[in-house]
């Protein structure tokens, strides 16, 4: 018998707040067309801060190496499980709340690259066969009026995104959803919850990760969002999320970007993107630091014998 699909959201909201009313409003939608669902909340984990351990990670080919014995790995084998994924959270000062980039930096960071299969020629042990594109969705959650104090929401839910290749199929940028309940009377809101809910059980179903119509279209035509940096030497505009690039046109006093042709090494969506940016990261290390590493580590000496300027944790000074 054929298992069902999975479906797996990871709420960075409160529990029964306007976060996970949303997911629980989407989950449902997908639950109708027959995919299994799952919530975890992220609140509810025992996930601890990744302590970039002196640059040497040993959970990078192995998590149940890592330094924490908490539910990272739990996380990672539950990611790694399933057909989507929807990723949701509160606006807290512009972006999601701390526990979402925990999350991001202990389950979903270098060590879920796609790309270490083609630069490395094969994917790590705990990951076999599991590193695949899935589709995802997104949903951020503001209490302000209007996305002005929400405007790095959705930018920040997608930076989870990338080493991992999902593929953003639908997504929400809440506004104006601030207390208890909120979520329940914004009709528009709960419908277009339960759309994203059906389009992404049809690309779980289907394997069509198209990006949903009726979804925010937003400036770039790779991400859909509106996150640009304008570089003025060059009258350029990037895409600060996928890195994509445009010409600025300004014709009859409106200005407008003119898309360059798609550079599938230059976009952070894109496996060649990936393997563009993990290539970068081989080279520096062998190209760059290792010819000077003994001077470098030689050096850092002075630096880790100057520890007069540091302010110790009074909780654990009272522990201890």
């Amino acid at each position: 018998m054929k298992s069902m699909k999975k479906l797996v959201a990871f709420s960075a909201g409160s529990k029964n707040g306007n976060t996970e009313t949303f997911i629980k409003q989407a989950l449902m939608a997908a639950e109708e067309m027959g995919v299994n669902v799952e919530l975890i909340r992220l609140r509810d984990m025992v996930l601890e801060p990744c302590l970039l351990c002196a640059g040497i990670c040993a959970a990078q080919n192995d998590p149940k190496k890592c330094i924490h014995k908490d539910d990272g790995v739990f996380l990672i084998e539950k990611f790694l499980d399933s057909d989507g994924v929807i990723f949701g959270a509160p606006v807290y000062s512009l972006t999601p709340p701390s526990i979402f980039f925990v999350f991001r930096d202990r389950v979903l960071g270098p060590k879920m690259d796609v790309a270490s299969k083609e630069v490395f020629g094969r994917e790590p042990d705990f990951a076999r066969g599991r590193f695949r594109e899935r589709p995802g969705a997104l949903i951020s959650v503001g209490g302000a009026r209007t996305a002005h104090w929400a405007s790095l929401g959705l930018c920040n839910l997608y930076t989870a995104i990338f080493s991992a290749q999902v593929k953003i199929v639908d997504m929400m940028n809440v506004t104006r959803v601030a207390h208890a309940g909120a979520a329940t009377v914004r009709d528009d809101y709960m419908e277009r919850a339960r759309s994203l809910g059906r389009n992404l059980a049809n690309a779980i179903l289907t394997g069509d990760f198209s990006y949903c119509k009726e979804a925010p279209q937003g400036l770039c035509p790779s991400c859909h969002l509106n996150d640009v940096k304008w570089i003025l030497d060059e009258q350029i505009v990037e895409c600060l999320v996928c890195g994509i690039r445009g010409k600025i046109i300004v014709q009859n006093g409106i200005v407008s970007v003119e898309w360059l042709p798609d550079d599938e090494e230059q976009n952070k969506l894109t496996v060649k993107g990936k393997i563009t940016h993990l290539k970068e990261i081989v080279d520096e290390m062998k190209n760059y630091y290792e010819p000077v590493k003994e001077e470098a580590l030689a050096r850092l000496e002075k630096f880790k014998n100057y520890n007069r300027c540091i302010v110790k944790s009074p909780t654990k000074e009272a522990k201890s």
